[in-house]
C-alpha cells in the first residue's frame, strides 16, 4: 500500500460526500467495498488540521506494519462533523474487533 497523506484522505472522503444521501447505505457500501476505511473530519487542535479515525482495516494496517510487507488493498475515506460522529460510526458500522 502506497502511503496516504491526510490530503488525499482528505480529497476521498470530499469525493464521497457527494454519495451522501442522510441514510446508512452509501457508508455502509463504503466499508463494504474496501479493505481500509477512514473517517475524516476537521480538527483545528490537530497538527495538520484533520482528525482520522480508523474504521475498518486496523488489523490489516497493523500486519502490513509488523511484517514491513506491501500488501495491495482497497482504501477510501468518509466524512464525518466530529470524532464522536465518528466512533458512533465505528461502533454502528465499523469492524467490531476496533471496538476494544
Amino acid at each position: 500500500m502506497t502511503e496516504l497523506s491526510p490530503a488525499m484522505l482528505v480529497a476521498m472522503a470530499n469525493a464521497n460526500r457527494t454519495l451522501l444521501d442522510g441514510t446508512t447505505a452509501p457508508v455502509r457500501q463504503i466499508i463494504e467495498s474496501n479493505d481500509v476505511v477512514v473517517a475524516v473530519w476537521q480538527d483545528f487542535d490537530q497538527p495538520l488540521g484533520i482528525g482520522t479515525l480508523i474504521i475498518k482495516g486496523a488489523a490489516m494496517l497493523r500486519n502490513i506494519s509488523a511484517n514491513n510487507t506491501g500488501v495491495r488493498c482497497r482504501v477510501s475515506a468518509v466524512p464525518s462533523d466530529s470524532y464522536e460522529q465518528a466512533a458512533a460510526l465505528l461502533k454502528v458500522l465499523g469492524e467490531r474487533d476496533l471496538l476494544n
